[in-house]
């Protein structure tokens, strides 16, 4: 599947620059609801059993036709836990007709043979580590590391293409090579690493803020293993790509994503406004966007 996207770029000769024009974003997260049933430390939405379930099955596929309608290339579904809906299969079924490559991000526990064949309908199912048993078990705030691994080799062996998350914080930034051998180990598609960003229940850890110097250290490792193994490995910083990131929240919120929560702004509602005006917002960067789409993707 192939999908244009519109952009318009223009060059200054006396300045020698390039200004990159574009008025949607080329992928959106959607937290299609903050309902859970793990209770994660340093949780960015702040999910669990108390969460929001989100919109209604007509509400969120309008949504999801507005943004096929406006070219978006990827969504992924996130939480929250998003096999809590008991719609998640209409919902990845609505977006696959609207030709968007997708994504569902799920800690896999309530995995049940009728969900497994929605997630087979997924592009991409993209499922959390971030360490050895006890201090993935300790984030989670529960013993789901074993089971969370046999459903990882569940899925793959029902044909999911599967991303491993791992969000690196203070406490387990030495588990950096663990967690690229465990990935290889289980020879999944990609890994992507997240740096801990202070957002959520996060807020209330910001002593696991990683210090600058070690965060450029553990890029480093990252993108050498990704150079010398020759594998789809990715690296995540808030810091780089503040506003570039757009969220929708479980009740329709659009936010501009920064790093610190209170650097995230609501731009709009997508029950109150047209989407097309609301990525239309200066607010948001979507040349860096773009930008740090070519710089992991591009073929040249």
């Amino acid at each position: 599947m192939k999908k244009i996207t519109n952009a318009i770029i223009t060059y200054d000769t006396e300045c020698d620059t390039y200004d990159i024009k574009l008025r949607n974003p080329l992928s959106v997260c959607w937290q299609i609801t903050t309902k859970c049933n793990l209770n994660c430390k340093y949780c960015l939405s702040n999910s669990g059993t108390k969460g929001e379930y989100g919109l209604s099955t007509n509400e969120a596929k309008k949504v999801i036709n507005e943004l096929g309608k406006l070219g978006i290339n990827r969504l992924d579904f996130t939480g929250g836990e998003p096999l809590v809906r008991e719609d998640i299969g209409e919902l990845i079924e609505c977006s696959k007709e609207n030709n968007i490559n997708t994504i569902i991000t799920t800690n896999t526990t309530l995995l049940n043979e009728k969900n497994i064949e929605y997630l087979k309908l997924a592009d991409l199912v993209q499922i959390s580590i971030d360490g050895p048993e006890e201090i993935h078990n300790e984030q989670r705030q529960k013993d789901v590391f074993n089971k969370t691994i046999e459903n990882i080799k569940k899925l793959k062996n029902e044909g999911c293409k599967i991303r491993l998350n791992s969000f690196i914080y203070n406490s387990n930034k030495q588990y950096v090579e663990y967690l690229i051998n465990l990935s290889k180990d289980l020879e999944l598609f990609s890994h992507l690493f997240i740096i801990f960003t202070p957002q959520g229940r996060g807020r209330e850890h910001l002593e696991e803020i990683i210090p600058e110097d070690e965060v450029e250290e553990i890029k480093e490792k990252i993108i050498n293993h990704r150079i010398l193994e020759k594998r789809n490995i990715r690296l995540y910083d808030y810091h780089e790509y503040m506003h570039s990131c757009v969220l929708l929240t479980p009740l329709g919120d659009v936010i501009s994503q920064g790093f610190y929560e209170e650097e995230s702004i609501k731009v709009g509602n997508i029950l109150e406004q047209p989407l097309e005006e609301i990525f239309a917002n200066e607010i948001f960067d979507h040349p860096t966007h773009v930008l740090h789409y070519l710089q992991r993707r591009a073929k040249v």
